[in-house]
């Protein structure tokens, strides 16, 4: 009962929601790049939405399974090959035992997840399966997957369960109005006041290109000298996941999941929670602008997502053909969802009331 990896893809690693609680040890967390895909992909094949996942980036693997098993991926424009049968990303795919499968790529999105139900029989390491490269701890022997690596499977029964009726509300990663330009929202950062006014408007005004040089620990950015009011360095202090750096030369870097615990670079922003997911399948050469958010704004977006996110998966259970209930948390007994608001549609969801259904996969957001 293992998954066997036939190609691994360049960077594919097993990540869950992270290593919490060690940072003060020096242990980033880690966790999810995009953890809006990771929990699709879960919720797709019945799994919790935060089990470890197999995460790879832009180039997916090649794999096959000893016994069937459903599988499900998320994230950017991928698909799922099943010895030429294709299947497109964001549903549930039964995969018969030993046959290959292949990971497609599309255009849009860099990083995507693969969920297979039941999840991974991978040891937690201090808490979490998910992998450190740099300490070489957790997932897989604390390693990118490699060819001929067989991953046991912790509860591969669920391969026997039909899972095809559920879905996921649709996703944007292009924003509708300006394709060429992502817009990312940010609350200011612990050291604005070392920038001029002129480099805060330059900051806000510009649009920054991705650049090549840019992994789980961070992306840097290129575009127009962000100006300080005498040099960019600091005592050290905290970095949280979406922490916008300035450095040495005016540019922005971005940390990401598995950014160091603290920096010596003045922060002068910080990514909201709700499009951290987004930002991260920005591929290289992608314009990015950042919108000047207020942490109280912030906070309502984190809580809407999360209310709209809880009320799909409990309209999965209830209208389950076959009362599967996967789900090991509880839902508030409030009406029906609000719509995420005029700025929900760039962190992946869309307004519109819901409606009953009992099976397809259709979404009640446009």
């Amino acid at each position: 009962m293992a998954m066997h990896v036939i190609f691994p893809g360049p960077r594919t690693t097993i990540q869950d929601k992270g290593r919490l609680g060690y940072q003060n040890s020096g242990f980033a967390p880690g966790g999810f790049m995009d953890r809006v895909a990771a929990k699709m992909a879960n919720v797709l094949v019945g799994n919790e939405d935060a089990e470890a996942v197999l995460e790879f980036c832009l180039i997916g693997p090649i794999l096959y399974f000893d016994e069937t098993v459903n599988i499900a991926v998320s994230g950017g424009d991928f698909g799922i090959d099943v010895e030429g049968t294709f299947y497109p990303a964001d549903r549930p795919v039964r995969v018969p035992a030993g046959k290959r499968i292949k990971i497609t790529t599309g255009q849009v999105g860099i990083y995507g997840t693969l969920a297979v139900g039941g999840g991974l029989d991978i040891p937690p390491v201090m808490g979490s399966r998910s992998t450190n490269l740099r300490c070489g701890i957790g997932g897989f022997r604390g390693r990118t997957l490699a060819a001929g690596d067989e991953i046991p499977l912790r509860n591969p029964e669920n391969g026997r369960k039909d899972l095809s009726w559920r879905w996921v509300p649709p996703r944007r990663l292009v924003s509708p109005d300006d394709p060429d330009i992502t817009r990312v929202r940010v609350i200011p950062g612990s050291q604005e006041n070392m920038f001029t006014p002129k480099g805060l408007q330059t900051f806000y005004d510009s649009s920054y290109e991705i650049t090549s040089h840019s992994d789980r620990m961070g992306f840097r950015l290129s575009g127009p000298v962000v100006e300080s009011t005498g040099g960019y360095d600091i005592l050290s202090d905290g970095i949280v996941n979406g922490s916008v750096q300035i450095s040495g030369t005016g540019q922005p870097i971005v940390m990401m999941a598995d950014r160091q615990t603290t920096g010596g670079y003045a922060k002068i922003a910080s990514v909201i929670n709700v499009d951290i997911p987004l930002f991260a399948q920005l591929r290289p050469g992608q314009q990015v602008q950042f919108e000047r958010c207020t942490v109280q704004e912030a906070q309502r977006l984190i809580r809407e997502q999360d209310k709209m996110w809880k009320d799909h998966c409990r309209m999965l259970e209830e209208n389950s053909p076959d009362n599967f209930k996967p789900f090991l948390f509880s839902f508030s007994k409030e009406g029906s969802i609000r719509a995420g608001g005029r700025n929900s549609r760039r962190s992946g969801w869309t307004g519109r009331k819901p409606r009953r259904r009992s099976a397809g996969r259709k979404s009640y957001y446009r």
